[in-house]
């Protein structure tokens, strides 16, 4: 891995070995005594998927460097382009490291001048681990004192003449290995020898990876960049070391001086929620690989890891406290399996796995209360890990919502595995978890608490945590749905996603890692909640406002986390993390598509929530199974049609598209005859059913009378924003009046756009909508349409 910043300073790590940082090239020209650093010429970054060239712009020449990780090898390169008239010393200067990521360590680390090879070998004290770093074009190196690892800068350097830059890239090497010295020698050397084409193994992998994976193009660009870009980031996640195995890890961060490169360990509970956007998308064999590394670092007792060090092989990870300390990743591990096992019908991994599967779901019964929750005391930590709640959660929202999930996902698998005792004891005790957290619902407030405390209190702040347990416990449909309209309360949401806790929670602070900070992976789990109980505005407003953080602080990534007042990451938010990209994915393939699939009944289900003002949105790849579906939803006044090819096995397909409020339909057509829709109204949208059979083409066409659907405002924030947006929190319904309650900045004035159907009529002409100002930061209006 090569990790740094756009102005083309860089560390590098052959996993889990750190071997340098603050890699630095200069330019010494017409015989200056001061070099010119790249890095303050550096004008313009290109990204592609596994590369990156950093132009460097002077008035006497251009080098553009281009940083490459072999996709196979542990081995790295930099190609010089290198465009010149007059000759040129380059000189390369970094600090070496040859660490192993935190918490292990070498002793005796060293280094050495190999000048036969034009390479620096590093090694450490027994000898395994070597790193190379070198260049057939070095010529002289720094001195290397008695064999010793420097503690100063060390220089390696280089002359370019015009005629040798001509020839083609000049390659700097990085490469390393477990086995010694001459098997990093021996790594280096066939690095060099491939240098030049690892850039076109990159895009090959990389082409082949898009195009045997979901594709999905929306009318929105801001979509579509960030979906495909969500998915290159997720697969980039993918780690294997010697002695530990091969997973996803978390994400990526510089480590500066220090030897933890952000969050690039083995995380249980990301790689779980990861692993329904890799679902989604298609990519079985690695969603399967998730789980199988966590099942195989399961405890004794049924518990699955939290976190793993990559280098937990150099040392006995059992002695440190950090693996299993959380509550909730087991129990998302019960979730995950049977996502995977239903969408993809691969019974063989469910009876392989079924002694790991019902060890974690005998660990879960082991921490519950009386209540049928999972209890923090008793399991560990889950949605607070520090700030003001540290040590005080008895029990919170968001434990109890991923133990309802495992519930009815274990009930699953016990079923798929031939243990119907166990699934009836598993829906049992859904029953009684589902009856325990209904209860807690605030039906004066709208929402479920985020948890009860340590001394016997309630915290009843309105938080995002609340959303798993909305999208995924099956709890009470309406108080479900009134929770689900919760989220898009101006207190809760900002243009870039969902806070921790409201504005108005007693210990809100919006520079708090867990106290106020926009968090996009709950963002996810809310846009989930959203779409599930109809509120595709809000759903929408929340997609496109995590969606515009692609590249927020690194090319083709979304930041851990942003505070809560203004749109910028925090000083130590980690810049690649792997679940802030796939609340991007899951959403927008589950959520606004509604595509869900049972490969093991052969079942398909659509029920998209497309905004009135898309006209057409396409979709390829969509696997259930062994069966892959492509289709086109394209939508006018009036009309939506909905064209479906299965490659495959044919696939029963119910559809369910959501039309406006108010709408009344007026007839189907299915593959050109005639059909029934069933008109199935929630409280604030109507979907239209359409059994459709098995087949392998569908084309239905539905014509209704629209309703009235108000468009979303949405917002790309820039860095520095404040939130900006009038969101709709609620729509009231009736036969011939539909009322949408909006909230806004106090004092602002915002244009409402609405799309409405023949006969509906706005109560008022005038389309600007004004927020008093009031003594809280947020105020109210409503817009009323009705038939007169």
């Amino acid at each position: 891995m090569l990790m740094g910043r756009e102005d083309g300073t860089f560390e590098a790590w052959i996993m889990p070995v750190k071997v340098l940082r603050d890699f630095r090239i200069s330019v010494y020209f017409d015989g200056s005594l001061e070099p010119v650093p790249l890095a303050d010429l550096a004008e313009r970054v290109t990204v592609s998927p596994g590369h990156v060239t950093i132009t460097h712009a002077h008035a006497a020449f251009t080098i553009r460097q281009t940083w490459v990780a072999s996709l196979e090898k542990p081995a790295a390169a930099v190609l010089l382009d290198i465009e010149t008239s007059r000759p040129l010393r380059l000189r390369a200067a970094f600090t070496l490291e040859m660490k192993p990521m935190w918490p292990a360590s070498f002793g005796g680390q060293s280094s050495d001048w190999q000048e036969r090879d034009h390479a620096l070998v590093i090694t450490e004290g027994l000898r395994r681990h070597a790193a190379v770093v070198g260049s057939p074009h070095f010529a002289r190196a720094s001195e290397q004192v008695g064999h010793q690892l420097p503690d100063r800068t060390v220089l390696l350097e280089m002359d370019i003449t015009p005629e040798i830059a001509r020839r083609g890239a000049i390659p700097i090497v990085f490469a390393g290995s477990g086995a010694g010295v001459e098997s990093a020698l021996k790594m280096y050397r066939g690095t060099l020898a491939e240098a030049s084409s690892l850039p076109n193994q990159a895009d090959a992998y990389y082409e082949k990876y898009l195009t045997r994976t979901m594709d999905v193009q929306t009318p929105d660009a801001t979509l579509n960049r960030a979906f495909t870009w969500a998915k290159l980031a997720t697969d980039q996640g993918w780690q294997c070391d010697d002695g530990v195995g091969c997973g996803l890890v978390a994400g990526y961060g510089l480590s500066g001086a220090s030897e933890r490169p952000g969050f690039a360990w083995f995380f249980g509970g990301d790689a779980l929620m990861n692993s329904w956007s890799i679902v989604d998308y298609g990519d079985f064999a690695r969603a399967r690989g998730v789980l199988e590394f966590l099942r195989d670092h399961q405890r004794s007792d049924g518990k699955i890891e939290h976190e793993l060090t990559q280098s937990a092989a150099l040392l006995d990870w059992s002695q440190y406290p950090y693996g299993y300390y959380h509550a909730d990743t087991t129990a998302l591990y019960l979730f995950s399996a049977s996502v995977y096992a239903r969408h993809s019908g691969d019974l063989d991994f469910v009876n392989r796995s079924w002694p790991s599967l019902d060890k974690a779901y005998r660990y879960c019964e082991s921490v519950l209360d009386d209540d049928g929750l999972l209890s923090n005391v008793k399991g560990g930590a889950a949605a607070v890990e520090t700030g003001a709640l540290s040590g005080r959660v008895a029990k919170d929202v968001y434990l109890a919502g991923a133990w309802l999930a495992a519930l009815e996902g274990f009930a699953n698998l016990a079923v798929m595995a031939g243990h119907p005792d166990q699934a009836d004891r598993a829906r049992a005790q859904l029953e009684k978890g589902r009856a325990s957290l209904n209860a807690w619902f605030r039906s004066g407030k709208g929402f479920f608490p985020f948890g009860r405390l340590a001394d016997g209190s309630t915290y009843d702040a309105l938080s995002g945590w609340q959303a798993i347990a909305v999208a995924h416990g099956g709890l009470d449909p309406q108080k479900a749905a009134r929770a689900a309209s919760a989220f898009n309360r101006p207190e809760l949401s900002a243009d870039w996603g969902v806070r921790l806790f409201a504005t108005d929670s007693p210990a809100y602070d919006p520079l708090s890692y867990n106290d106020g900070s926009v968090w996009p992976f709950v963002t996810g789990f809310t846009m989930m909640a959203e779409y599930k109980n109809h509120r595709s505005q809000a759903a929408l407003q929340h997609l496109y406002g995590v969606s515009a953080l692609t590249g927020f602080s690194g090319p083709g990534f979304i930041p851990e986390y942003m505070g809560g007042d203004r749109a910028q990451p925090l000083s130590r938010a980690v810049p690649h993390q792997l679940f802030s990209s796939t609340a991007v994915i899951h959403p927008l393939i589950s959520g606004l598509l509604g595509l869900d699939g049972d490969a093991l009944t052969s079942a398909l289900t659509v029920a998209p929530h497309l905004p009135a003002n898309w006209n057409e949105v396409q979709f390829s790849r969509y696997r259930i199974g062994a069966s892959q579906v492509s289709g086109t939803v394209t939508r006018t006044k009036g009309t939506m049609r909905i064209r479906l090819s299965v490659q495959g096995k044919p696939l029963r397909t119910v559809f369910s598209p959501a039309l406006p409020p108010g709408s009344s339909l007026i007839s189907a057509e299915l593959n050109g005859k005639a059909v029934t829709a069933r008109a199935m109204a929630s409280d604030v949208d109507v979907h239209a059913v359409v059994d459709a059979g098995s087949a392998e083409q569908f084309d239905l066409v539905l014509r209704f009378d629209d309703g009235v659907e108000l468009f979303p405002d949405l917002v790309a924030a820039e860095p520095g924003d404040r939130s900006r947006a009038v969101r709709l929190i609620g729509t009231h319904v009736e036969p011939a009046r539909l009322t949408f309650e909006l909230a806004g900045p106090s004092g602002m004035t915002a244009r409402v756009r609405a799309w409405h159907g023949d006969g509906w009529l706005r109560e008022g002409v005038d389309e600007v909508v004004a927020f008093p100002v009031s003594q809280n930061d947020f105020s109210h209006a409503t817009i009323t349409y009705h038939k007169p």
